[in-house]
């Protein structure tokens, strides 16, 4: 696995280890400073199609990255549901 991610590809699986530092936890080369971070609570959010701040809710940040690492991609679950209202369609 690479150093860091490239913001030229699609984002990796988030883990519900990202708010620690391991071999699997995002970093990027922030375009701004030219030098490696971790993501923010909000680009993980953005990364599951969640909106901004979503879980802000007065939980630690740590507490964040783990929320996002442990939930699904909000598109994916639309599209899934989608998909079983077509089949459940067709069965009438």
């Amino acid at each position: 696995m690479p150093e860091n991610d490239s913001l030229e590809l699609p984002g990796r699986t988030m883990l519900t280890s990202e708010g620690t530092v391991n071999r699997s936890t995002h970093i990027i080369i922030d375009p701004k400073t030219n030098k490696l971070r971790l993501l923010t609570p909000i680009e993980c959010e953005r990364l599951n199609q969640f909106p901004d701040n979503w879980t802000n809710t007065g939980m630690s940040d740590k507490r964040r990255y783990f929320m996002m690492g442990n939930a699904l991609v909000c598109g994916i679950i639309k599209k899934l549901g989608r998909q079983l209202d077509a089949i459940v369609d067709d069965e009438d």
